[in-house]
């Protein structure tokens, strides 16, 4: 209805509403008031123009009548009753009718008046003036002036009447503006009303708006208030947030100081007690109401660490808590692995908390921590003054208080653990050689105090690495752990044994009176190793070489005595003998395997080896093949056994040319006994394991074979058990590489410890040679008869035959041929020899075995010495 301004559009809704409601109101007032007043004329004009006209229709009709009742006069006859009653009515009837008529006209025709006043006063004077009884003339003139004035009368009432047709006239105009201004005023009522319909409907809107206004300037106000209100509430919070936050950094400061002070204490290696006492009186300081205990685990209890804010009587209590008591907060923190939070002591009824009561504690909290393991190192506990639920900010606390304390127990464990993991060997616990060093020097200054002797025992296992590539690594480290066992139960607790690497190990003897005893010392050592060890399924014989120093004639110093004795052991190893003890030869061994190293070298390329041939024979000595086993010749130092060289040559790697050598010169000669004319007989060389693990090796048999033109069938290659079972699957590929080129397989040294049984069936082999060990204790009670025996009949069994090694005297020849041994190898029958006398073996057909009498042993030859792989 309205338009608002530009300038009204920055107004409130409820002014603008406001102000066009007064504006409204103002307009409709105007026309209700024009309205009104118009109204109020026409009703004016309209009363005035009836009353006129009443008044002409009065005028009218007293001038009618006075007009008939001239006529009535004038129509009587003169001097009749008739006209003098009616001439006296009319003069009776004259004054008041007059004054009537005079008062109507006067206002609206005054000339009129005058003439009527002046007509009525002479009708009267002349009516009035003769003499009622007898004045005729009188009376007749006064009725001609009587006449006279009712003419001249009538002429006024004629302009009378004009007067009045014309003030009709102007009441006819005035009634037609009268209509007009009624219709306008009509209009404006109805405009009126409809501008009042408007302005109460508009108002009604008016209202709602504004009474919606009102609501939601209600609401507003409501919000602004709840705004307000929730404002000041939050204000007020973050006074006091900000209040607890001043009070939570405060405490956080001191946690960080305590946190970074314990955190310098760990890095400076400081008691473990002053770092919890430290940790409990951070813990403290948390809250006012607070104190804090720190436990330990130790088998079977708890063992307080530190405590902070307790009485003498509480820590007496808290001292040693049993982990199986099982009301004690921290027994059952430890046991739940979780917190446990008592509220409220009161509830408790147990001896431990009427106590904490009774000292003013109303609530206690328990946390176990953990190393990374998980496994549990302690607990550490909360008690307090006030009945006491843990806030979020205090939980957060005790954890970080938690995993301090497990740094630091942790830190201290690992701590004991690298100490002891630099001083100890972490597989069998024994000191390693950082620690036997400390020792053996602790033990010469007590040696030099008090005058007495001490020996350093070196022990190393023979073969260890055969049993690490045939069984594994963990056979090999079980192997080592049984070792470190029957060591130390062979020894004093004064007595230090410590594992110096891999598979040798130290034995520091303190107090020993004399080299002889060092070496009894050591001869019980091997006893203790020389015993069956049961690992898992399998059942190994282990033996050592062990070499003896003693203080002060092998040295000074602990590098010395250690050094000497090392080098016995290794004299030992490779004598075959046990145990040695220093001498002072021994330094020069090093020298001298160096130059043998290099005289070996020099005769693999000048042809300084040889090869001899021990015969194999069956039960009556008929000749049946050979064995070749390699020997060599020191320019310097003349036969050198196998035993010294063989491994020097392993270790250079050597054995791989020198074996294939052998191989090829056994070939050649096996071949030229033949073009010679002498019967075929097989002939049997050794392996090595670097050998037989060469994936060509089967080509270089096979190419050997072509160039010398040998028999394959009549080539024996043996191999140890050993290097069988290194790798089955690979062995056992090679191995059927060998047998499709038509040559027999030997295992050697069988039963030595590392057998095998259940595969034996599933290699291509041909021959079992039992070792020569077996043969020492063949024929005694309680000796190797049965196994000998067993293995036999497992072997013809697996359709192999049989050669046993060593054999020395009648009485094992007797054995074996009773339990139908195939072939006999030993000097009972033959030490190995030269070719040309070997062909003479090959030429007769037969041996002959010799004993010396009482002895057993053949005549003009020593103790058989031990075959090793390639010799």
């Amino acid at each position: 209805m309205f338009n608002s301004s530009s300038a009204d559009q920055h107004q409130p809704p409820s002014s603008l509403a406001s102000g066009r409601f007064l504006t409204l109101l103002a307009l409709l007032s105007i026309m209700v008031g024009s309205g009104l007043a118009i109204s109020r004329h026409v009703y004016n004009v309209c009363h005035d123009v009836l009353v006129r006209h009443e008044w002409l229709l009065a005028i009218s009709r007293q001038a009618d009548e006075v007009s008939g009742r001239l006529d009535r006069l004038s129509q009587a006859k003169p001097g009749s009753a008739d006209e003098k009653m009616q001439l006296n009515q009319f003069f009776a009837d004259l004054d008041p009718a007059s004054a009537h008529f005079l008062a109507d006209i006067s206002s609206e025709l005054p000339a009129e008046t005058a003439d009527v006043e002046q007509a009525i006063a002479g009708l009267k004077s002349a009516v009035r003036t003769p003499d009622r009884e007898g004045h005729g003339a009188a009376l007749l003139q006064g009725k001609a002036g009587a006449y006279f004035a009712a003419a001249h009368l009538e002429r006024t009432l004629d302009k009378l009447r004009s007067g009045v047709g014309r003030l009709e006239d102007d009441c006819f105009h005035q009634s037609e503006s009268i209509q007009q201004l009624r219709l306008l005023a009509v209009v404006c009522q109805a405009l009126a009303w409809l501008l009042i319909l408007i302005a109460f409907g508009y108002a009604a809107q008016l209202y709602r708006r504004l009474r919606r206004e009102e609501l939601a300037r209600f609401h507003i106000e409501s919000e602004l208030a709840a705004e307000r209100a929730a404002l000041e509430r939050r204000v007020q919070a973050r006074t006091f947030a900000l209040e607890a936050e001043v009070q939570e950094r405060l405490r956080a400061e001191r946690l960080n100081r305590g946190r970074n002070r314990m955190l310098e204490m760990v890095a400076r290696n400081e008691p473990i007690a002053e770092i919890f006492n430290v940790l409990t009186e951070t813990v403290a300081e948390f809250r006012s109401t607070w104190t804090c205990a720190v436990h330990s685990l130790s088998p079977g209890s708890l063992k307080l660490m530190a405590s902070s804010g307790m009485s003498d009587k509480i820590k007496q209590h808290l001292k040693s808590i049993s982990t199986g008591f099982a009301g004690a907060p921290e027994s059952i923190a430890l046991a739940s692995g979780e917190p446990y939070l008592v509220e409220d002591l009161g509830a408790v009824h147990k001896p431990w908390s009427e106590l904490l009561r009774a000292n003013g504690l109303l609530s206690v909290w328990s946390a176990p921590f953990f190393a990374s393991g998980s496994d549990a190192l302690g607990t550490i506990s909360v008690y307090t003054l006030l009945q006491w639920k843990p806030s979020s900010a205090d939980l957060e606390m005790l954890e970080m208080a938690r995993h301090m304390a497990a740094l630091v127990l942790e830190k201290s464990r690992l701590q004991t653990q690298l100490i002891d993991h630099a001083y100890h060997d972490s597989l069998t616990g024994l000191p390693n050689r950082r620690l036997a060093r400390d020792r053996i020097a602790s033990a010469i200054k007590r040696a030099a105090r008090t005058n007495q002797g001490m020996a350093v025992l070196w022990i190393d296992l023979d073969r260890f690495k055969q049993i690490n590539d045939q069984y594994g690594h963990p056979v090999g480290d079980a192997v080592l752990q049984r070792t470190a066992e029957r060591l130390s139960g062979r020894l004093r607790s004064s007595d230090t044994l410590a594992r110096m690497g891999g598979d040798e190990f130290m034995a520091l003897i303190e107090g020993t009176s004399s080299r002889e005893a060092a070496e009894v010392i050591a001869e019980d050592l091997l006893e203790a190793l020389a015993l069956p060890m049961q690992i898992e399924e399998l059942e190994l014989v282990i033996s050592a070489s062990i070499g003896v120093s003693v203080y002060p004639e092998d040295g000074e110093t602990g590098d010395s005595l250690s050094q000497h004795a090392d080098q016995a052991m290794y004299a030992a190893k490779f004598g075959c003998c046990g145990v040695r003890s220093f001498t002072p030869e021994m330094d020069r061994e090093p020298a001298e395997r160096r130059e043998l190293e290099a005289e070996l070298n020099q005769a693999l390329e000048n042809g300084g080896f040889t090869v001899a041939y021990q015969p194999l024979c069956l039960a009556d000595g008929s000749l049946h093949g050979f064995e070749a086993l390699l020997r060599f010749c020191s320019p310097r130092l003349g036969n050198v056994p196998p035993c010294d060289f063989i491994p020097i040559a392993e270790e250079t790697q050597l054995i791989v040319p020198l074996g294939e050598w052998v191989l090829r010169e056994t070939c050649r000669q096996g071949r030229e006994w033949q073009d010679a004319g002498h019967p075929a007989s097989s002939i049997a060389v050794n392996i090595s394991a670097l050998q037989f693990a060469r994936d060509d090796f089967a080509d270089t048999v096979a190419q050997i074979l072509e160039e010398t033109g040998y028999p394959a069938e009549m080539l024996v290659l043996e191999l140890t058990e050993s290097i069988v079972m290194h790798d089955f699957t690979e062995s056992a590929s090679q191995m059927e590489r060998l047998k499709r080129l038509g040559v027999r397989i030997a295992i050697d040294d069988f039963g030595t410890g590392y057998s095998s049984l259940s595969y034996l069936h599933r290699l291509p082999i041909d021959v079992l040679k039992i070792d020569r060990s077996f043969m020492e204790t063949l024929n005694e009670a309680d000796g190797t008869g049965p196994i000998v025996e067993a293995v036999l009949s497992m072997a013809h069994t697996l359709g192999l035959h049989v050669v046993a090694e060593g054999v020395e005297t009648a009485e094992q020849l007797n054995t074996l041929r009773l339990g139908g041994c195939d072939l006999i190898q030993g000097y009972f029958f033959s030490r190995p020899v030269a070719p040309s006398v070997a062909a003479g073996f090959l030429h007769s057909g037969k041996l002959e075995g010799k004993e010396l009498p009482g002895s057993g042993t053949p005549a003009d030859a020593p103790r058989q010495e031990t075959t090793t792989t390639t010799a």
